[in-house]
This record gives C-alpha cells, sequence and structure tokens, in this order.
C-alpha cells in the first residue's frame, strides 16, 4: 500500500474531507436510515465515501500529515506528498485501474474522467455501531394463512312498519297535553278554604252555622267608675301588694335584631398581638379607621367598615389601587 493512502484513511476517519492536489478531493457523507418498501430491506445509517475530481486546491490537512508522520519540515513534507502523488497518476495510466485499499478503486473514463468506485467502509462506520443491512418480510407475507382475518358478517337490519295515523295521533295527543298544562288556574283565583283541613267534615254542618259571616260591631256597656276604697283588713293586704307588684312589672323587650357588618380586610394574623404589631408599623396615614376584628381564630385587621354593602364595595376598589393593599378583601359579619 502506498504511503499517501494510509494518510488520506486516517484523515477522513477524523475529517469529512481530505483533498490531494493535483488529484481530487475524497469527501464522507452521512446517509440517513433508509427502507425500501419492494424488497423490505432497512438500511441503517451509515458513511460512505464520494470522489469530486474538482477539488484541487491545497488545504493543507495532507502536508501536515507527512509533516507528523515524517517527521520533516513543511518543504520536504510537500516534496513527498507530490512524489505520491506523480506514482498514483502513473499507476492509473499503466494499468488503468488504480486500487486503495480500505478507500475504493479508481478507473479512467472513455472522455479520460476518473470512475470512482467505493469500497465497504467498515472501519469509517464503526462509531456508527456497525449496523448492517437486513430484509425483514412482513408476518402477513411469511404466515400467510396465519393472518387472514375472518370476514365480517354484514348487520342484520329490521325495519318494524309504523303507520302514520298512528303518529299523528300520537302527536296530537302530546300537543293536547303540553296545552293543558300551559294553560293552568291562577294562584290568585284559587279557593284556599278547599285545601285547608278540618277535623269534621263540613258535610256533617249546616251551611248556617260555617257560612262566613259579616261580623257585627258589638256596642259594650261603659264602665262605671267607681271610688277606691281603702280596706282596713289586714289579711287582704298582701293581695292587694302581689296584684300591684304583677301590674307594675314591664313586658320584655324584643331581642335587638343583629346588623351586618362590611369590612375592608387587609392582613390576617392567628393572634392578636401579630395583628397589633401589624398596624403599628402600617400607620394610620391610609386607613386613619384601622382596627381589628375576631373570627374563629382569626385576627383580621380591616382598614374601613360599613352596613352597607356598595359602600364598602366601592371603598375597596378605590383601596386596592394602593399597591400596599392589593388584596383587600371584604369580611361580612354580625
Amino acid at each position: 500500500m502506498l504511503r499517501i493512502v494510509g494518510h488520506i484513511e486516517h484523515l477522513l476517519s477524523v475529517h469529512d474531507c481530505v483533498i490531494v492536489p493535483d488529484f481530487g478531493g475524497f469527501v464522507v457523507q452521512t446517509l440517513p436510515v433508509r427502507y425500501d418498501a419492494g424488497m423490505h430491506r432497512f438500511e441503517p445509517m451509515r458513511k460512505d465515501i464520494v470522489f469530486n475530481e474538482t477539488l484541487q486546491y491545497n488545504d493543507g490537512l495532507l502536508i501536515e500529515a507527512y509533516m507528523q508522520a515524517e517527521k520533516t519540515d513543511y518543504r520536504t513534507a510537500r516534496q513527498l506528498m507530490h512524489e505520491d502523488v506523480a506514482l498514483l497518476r502513473a499507476g492509473l495510466q499503466r494499468d488503468g485501474v488504480l486500487k486503495m485499499e480500505n478507500i475504493g478503486s479508481f478507473s479512467m473514463g472513455e472522455e479520460g474522467q476518473l470512475i470512482f468506485q467505493a469500497d465497504e467502509a467498515g472501519w469509517l462506520n464503526a462509531p456508527m455501531l456497525g449496523l448492517e443491512d437486513f430484509t425483514f418480510e412482513p408476518l402477513s407475507e411469511q404466515m400467510p394463512e396465519a393472518m387472514a382475518l375472518p370476514e365480517k358478517k354484514k348487520a342484520e337490519i329490521y325495519y318494524i312498519p309504523v303507520s302514520r295515523r298512528l303518529v299523528r295521533v300520537v302527536a296530537a295527543t302530546a300537543a293536547s297535553v303540553a296545552l293543558f298544562l300551559a294553560v293552568s288556574t291562577p294562584v290568585k283565583e284559587v279557593n284556599r278554604s278547599a285545601y285547608t283541613a278540618s277535623f269534621v267534615p263540613t258535610e256533617m254542618i249546616a251551611p248556617e252555622v260555617w257560612t262566613e259571616k259579616k261580623s257585627q260591631p258589638v256596642e259594650m256597656p261603659k264602665a262605671e267608675m267607681k271610688p277606691v276604697v281603702k280596706e282596713e283588713k289586714v289579711a287582704d293586704a298582701p293581695k292587694a301588694e302581689v296584684k300591684k307588684t304583677a301590674e307594675a312589672k314591664p313586658a320584655p323587650k324584643p331581642a335587638p335584631i343583629s346588623q351586618k357588618m362590611y369590612h375592608v380586610v387587609i392582613a390576617s394574623f392567628p393572634t392578636s398581638e401579630q395583628a397589633k404589631r401589624y398596624m403599628d408599623e402600617a400607620g394610620r396615614q391610609d386607613c386613619p379607621n384601622m382596627n381589628m376584628v375576631h373570627n374563629k381564630s382569626k385576627y383580621r385587621v380591616y382598614a374601613e367598615r360599613f352596613t352597607d354593602r356598595k359602600t364598602a364595595e366601592e371603598y375597596m376598589e378605590k383601596l386596592r389601587k394602593n399597591p400596599k393593599y392589593k388584596d383587600a378583601w371584604l369580611f361580612i359579619s354580625r
């Protein structure tokens, strides 16, 4: 094997393009995964070497490889490279075929052009896990009898004859029921006495007894004012005192109805000390009526409270414009 072929093979394992001055360039191209549906053939991703005769300029890679391998300077390495290229061309002209081991072979075309045929570059595809092409036929072709699907039976369709006259009767009946339900007796015209429960049936009582009559005003006799005479009996004194005491006892007042309060809350704390500390730090410049209200296990600090919900919501929206109180919310209590 010529010395230059070994340098080209080494450089192709590192670089995608290696140019041999006055000869041509070797380019490594990566082919993606391919599947041939006609042949059922799988071709994994691999790298191939192609040759481009138009690449003639010196990129310095090959000369540098000579310098490192021969331990020489640039001028000597360049001279050695040109001598090896001349040997390549001389062998191709003499034999008509040039074989580069592990890379490919060259031949001369009818018009004098170089024709390159790449070899199976196993050394180049080693980093690609070394996968090879393989053929795998579908199971339908390997076992056609086993993969044959049973024919599906056609679904049977049954037709039920329906009389058009019956359909019209049913539709008319449904419309009548809907109209009857829509026209109902107004609630104002219902006789409430018909829905009143009674222990004694009204049919067993004479009509004049339970018939409603207009009530007549009854004149009450005027009571005569008699002077109160104090009795001197000692035995009746306690009774008079008890009666007087009973008359003087005032009637119980109705319990006051609690009113809803709408608090605009700006903070909540588990203890009152934390709530007081917050109010001291916040100050009362923005909320002069700031205070706290206790509810279950929370002490809620509110900026203002109202008895009207709408007024409270308007105040809350105005307060939220301040970034310090953007999370203000409404708490309702009694």
